[in-house]
């Protein structure tokens, strides 16, 4: 009973630097616990990434070993979803990625709707340039979970590849509703627009470079950015929302509402907004404060 007690306290403070970040704190306790329990899976998997994230692949690789060997012996005697789901990481740290989709398929005879493993099979079938079947994973998850911005993603990278640019646009625009600033989404409409209509350049990388800008407070040369995009193309509601959101953050709400009235003309359900009036109202009064406080004119 004490043995067992202390190993919970052990990978209890593995746990709590692990979740901080103290990567090598964390390596000292998993190792300390292991010495304790040499054949558990879910400390040998914990080191197996920490040595990753830590850069020691050799080292990594090894647990990585270790921990299939000893997946593979419990499901000798069981199959064990759990167990599967940590063979996967294993496999794909040892490059044997012929092995990953058995244990997806394996997952799947268990449930076949588990969302993680449908995800998992879609990536990998998209990197076999295997999009059709992909894309029939993706749509097993988008049943269930329609606004899944990874699935979304996905979804539209495939559909590109199959040359249905109109579907894989409606894709990003989607994450655009739900994220406006999402910069996988930019960049993932920018390649499409670019093998669409044959362009070295897009407005959506003009926009991403607004968003980064944004996001490290340079709002003068994100104003720039997002200028330069809507002189380039003004037809994307995502960029004129965008833009607003910019507007909001530095003050100028009378801009901000001639922005985001532009971006509802092109989509009514831009950044996922359908009570316009309500929204506006919002705004009208963010205004009138600011105009009371002098930092706005009146107009």
């Amino acid at each position: 009973m004490f043995r067992r007690n202390s190993l919970e306290k052990t990978i209890e403070k593995a746990e709590k630097y692990f979740n901080k970040g103290e990567m090598y704190k964390a390596r000292n306790m998993y190792l300390k616990a292991l010495a304790q329990d040499p054949r558990n899976i879910a400390i040998l998997n914990n080191l197996a990434f920490i040595y990753h994230v830590l850069g020691e692949e050799d080292t990594s690789k090894g647990y990585s070993e270790i921990l299939l060997k000893e997946c593979d012996e419990t499901l000798k005697h069981e199959t064990v979803k759990e167990i599967l789901i940590l063979k996967i990481p294993a496999l794909v740290s040892l490059e044997r990625t012929g092995e990953v989709m058995e244990v997806i398929d394996e997952l799947l005879k268990i449930d076949s709707k588990d969302m993680n493993a449908l995800f998992q099979k879609s990536y990998y079938l998209e990197k076999e340039n295997r999009h059709t079947e992909a894309l029939d994973c993706i749509e097993e998850i988008l049943k269930k979970h329609p606004y899944h911005i990874g699935s979304l993603l996905s979804k539209g990278r495939n559909l590109v590849e199959l040359n249905r640019f109109e579907e894989a646009e409606k894709c990003y625009n989607l994450v655009f509703e739900i994220e406006p600033k999402n910069k996988a989404a930019i960049t993932l409409k920018s390649q499409l627009l670019k093998r669409k209509y044959n362009l070295t350049i897009t407005s959506h990388d003009l926009m991403l470079k607004a968003v980064e800008s944004f996001e490290m407070e340079n709002f003068k040369a994100s104003r720039d950015y997002f200028k330069k995009a809507l002189d380039m193309s003004s037809e994307y509601a995502e960029i004129w929302f965008a833009q607003g959101e910019l507007f909001i953050r530095t003050g100028h709400i009378s801009d901000a509402i001639a922005s985001f009235k532009k971006a509802f003309e092109i989509n009514p359900t831009s950044g996922g907004i359908v009570k316009h009036k309500e929204f506006f109202k919002l705004l009208d009064r963010m205004k009138k404060i600011n105009v009371f406080l002098g930092f706005e004119e009146k107009g």
